[in-house]
């Protein structure tokens, strides 16, 4: 089987429950952001860029979107 998916392998078939549980995807204008949630001092959460998924490449000339950046729901 054959899949022509612009995802990562990992975001198709995920090797572990727990990693896929912590992974939450975002719509943002003109894309979506694939998160993942740590947990952060004094029981806050953070939410880490993962991914960025997007046709347009305006959008990953931003900083904003940059993978490992810490973004804001």
């Amino acid at each position: 089987m054959i899949l022509y998916t612009y995802q990562s392998q990992e975001t198709m078939f995920p090797v572990n429950e727990q990693d896929f549980t912590k992974q939450q995807l975002v719509d943002i204008p003109g894309g979506q952001l694939v998160l993942e949630r740590e947990e952060g001092d004094m029981g806050g959460v953070n939410y880490r860029i993962v991914r960025l998924l997007s046709t347009d490449p305006n959008l990953y000339m931003d900083q904003r979107y940059t993978p490992g950046q810490y973004f804001q729901l």
